[in-house]
């Protein structure tokens, strides 16, 4: 029994940071676990509207919160067959209390490093592992910190690319009128939405959780957005200008590319065509394509 308890601790352990070094440190990968959490929320959330725009930021804290759970549970199987000879009790009586519940208080005082003082280990393995906890729970810190450095900055380009394409077709530019433009303004504005949709693209590449965060105003929607950066590779591509047309071709490759990275890391989105996929990760953020 004790090596069992010992080794789904382990096992917990694993799974918990595994999922957080793939999520939070190697490019372009995401943990299995988180992968599972944001597919679920997002399936759950996509009936109503109101709940979609709030499942991305509710994920990212469901998924800090599975860590931790996966963490704390993990150390306290490992701490379970050494209760209570292996610890030291003032002003408490481990009789009164379930022995995986002691267990597990101990260890989540160890993991947010409190230091309550009234449970102290006295078995040296104990001794030993109670810092490596405590250490386990500030990569825990650190990595809700630095997964919001990653995600937010990222949406801020995705939001700042979508007000960009809205203003474009606001202003009725998206379809290039070229009694209105001259061939090098109409190229210099392709090539800037092209270059915004290369980051974006590679934003989703290495944060693949960004996708499923979405706004609740449409002019802030980069999967809205995106069906005006279409208009403007379609007018591109029939302008007489040969500097226009090129950059088209190339908002057309970029494209292409975005298609493809999104069949690639969400099931969910399909298409025979690079329009069809955009179109239909509008329908999924809730927009009406034409």
């Amino acid at each position: 029994m004790t090596a069992v308890s010992i080794v789904a601790g382990v096992a917990l352990l694993v799974i918990a940071l595994n999922d957080v070094f793939h999520t939070l440190l190697r490019p372009a990968s995401t943990g299995r676990l988180t992968t599972y959490i944001f597919r679920m929320f997002w399936a759950l959330s996509r009936r109503r509207r109101r709940t979609l725009t709030a499942s991305g930021a509710l994920t990212v804290v469901a998924t800090i919160a599975v860590w931790i759970v996966l963490v704390a549970v993990g150390w306290a199987l490992i701490y379970l067959p050494y209760h209570p000879d292996g610890f030291s009790y003032s002003g408490v009586d481990p009789a009164d209390y379930h022995p995986f519940l002691e267990a597990l208080t101990y260890s989540l005082v160890a993991l947010t490093t409190l230091g309550l003082g009234d449970v102290v280990p006295v078995d040296p393995l104990i001794r030993l592992l109670s810092p490596l906890e405590a250490l386990t729970g500030f990569i825990l810190l650190s990595a809700a910190v630095s997964w919001s450095m990653q995600l937010y900055p990222a949406l801020a380009r995705r939001r700042a690319m979508a007000i960009a394409l809205t203003s474009l077709h606001r202003a009725r530019i998206s379809g290039l009128a070229e009694q209105r433009l001259s061939p090098e303004y109409s190229a210099s504005l392709i090539g800037s939405v092209t270059r915004a949709l290369v980051e974006s693209t590679a934003d989703l590449v290495q944060n693949t959780e960004i996708f499923y965060f979405t706004e609740r105003d449409d002019r802030l929607s980069a999967p809205r957005a995106i069906q005006y950066a279409i208009e403007l590779r379609d007018a591109a591509l029939r302008s007489t200008a040969a500097d226009v047309r090129a950059a088209g071709e190339v908002l057309g490759h970029v494209m292409d590319e975005l298609a493809r990275v999104l069949t690639d890391q969400y099931p969910h989105v399909t298409g025979d065509t690079t329009d069809e996929v955009l179109a239909a990760v509008a329908v999924s953020h809730g927009h009406e394509t034409r």
